[in-house]
């Protein structure tokens, strides 16, 4: 059982679930999400990052004593990524790390698309001399933000501008690009191959599961 943390606050158990549920359906694997409590517009900037790392611990702490036995954080900015795995004894995985190390898997030009004002630093670290640079949706603030027709133009726009720039791959620095599944349409739109932080993690955790991570990268892409 892989245990998803939604870094968000979320009501309806449709889109609270949404996140495992593309990954059992892509990948098989049973899933139990849970969100933390009292962030209604998830993790945006640091303070939000901050207030977020006890409740992401203490969820972890919880997935596991209920079975689960991978963990993962659904947020591009792997908040409390290694302060999780230092308390449970279970693998923890982070969406964002995921992506880039799949994205390195394919090129050695990558693109960062992210609604903060800075890529991820693990996202970052990962890349390292194949980061080409990074690009924000216009009016884009919050992962709810992109919901809107507004957000997911600006998302569009942004990442045909790290084409421009030399991009042969693109990290989707944000989990709520997954929720309106941008990756598919970028690959059809733009020709290029853009990494879904929360297919990645699915992909990594199916690796794991499976003890075998050979053909992962390849099954990122899988119609």
């Amino acid at each position: 059982m892989l245990g998803i943390i939604r870094v968000i606050t979320l009501q309806e158990n449709s889109a609270i679930q949404l996140h495992g549920d593309l990954i059992e359906r892509r990948y098989g694997l049973p899933v139990m999400s849970r969100c933390i409590p009292d962030q209604p517009r998830g993790v945006y900037d640091a303070q939000t990052e901050a207030e977020s790392i006890p409740k992401i611990i203490r969820l972890a702490g919880e997935l596991e004593q209920q079975g689960c036995t991978a963990i993962g954080i659904s947020c591009a900015a792997d908040p409390a990524l290694l302060e999780a795995r230092a308390v449970v004894n279970v693998p923890v995985l982070g969406a964002g790390s995921c992506a880039a190390h799949m994205a390195m898997a394919y090129s050695n030009r990558v693109g960062v698309l992210t609604i903060l004002e800075e890529v991820p630093p693990l996202i970052r670290g990962i890349l390292g001399g194949a980061y080409i640079g990074m690009d924000r949706p216009d009016g884009v603030t919050t992962t709810l933000d992109l919901g809107t027709p507004a957000g997911r133009a600006g998302a569009l726009a942004g990442a045909a501008r790290l084409v421009e720039r030399g991009a042969e791959v693109l990290v989707l620095a944000c989990t709520g690009f997954a929720t309106i599944g941008l990756a598919a349409e970028l690959e059809e739109r733009l020709g290029i191959r853009a990494f879904d932080p929360i297919l990645c993690l699915g992909a990594a955790a199916a690796a794991s599961a499976s003890g075998t991570g050979a053909s992962a990268a390849g099954e990122v892409h899988r119609s």
